[in-house]
């Protein structure tokens, strides 16, 4: 239990961080969390708990697959000078979008 905990406030510090950066910059913020935040630190729990390098390989095989594919989510926010929608309906529409890509991507993969 103590690991979970540790797992759970190192991941909430790093978040928060970035939300924090990104009122101060919104480039720096942006970098920060460009980085693949989530990877690093979910391949590391991953590791800590298993000491499988061949697994957390695969799990980085992965992630490098559904990457590029993750990238439609930004698509209505960058969009949004010129449909001047609000946040909620970029968010729904660009999680609809990732949804949607990330199915079919399965679906043409077998998995």
């Amino acid at each position: 239990m103590p690991m979970i905990l540790l797992k759970l406030i190192v991941t909430a510090a790093i978040i928060v961080a970035a939300a924090e950066l990104a009122k101060r910059s919104l480039w720096l913020g942006a970098l920060l969390v460009s980085l693949p935040l989530v990877s690093i630190l979910s391949m590391t729990w991953l590791y800590l708990d298993s000491r499988d390098s061949e697994r957390v390989g695969a799990y980085a095989r992965e992630i490098l697959y559904l990457v590029p594919l993750s990238l439609v989510f930004f698509l209505p926010f960058v969009a949004e000078p010129r449909t001047h929608w609000p946040y909620w309906v970029n968010l729904g529409c660009g999680l609809a979008l990732l949804a949607a890509v990330v199915s079919v991507a399965g679906y043409w993969r077998g998995g």
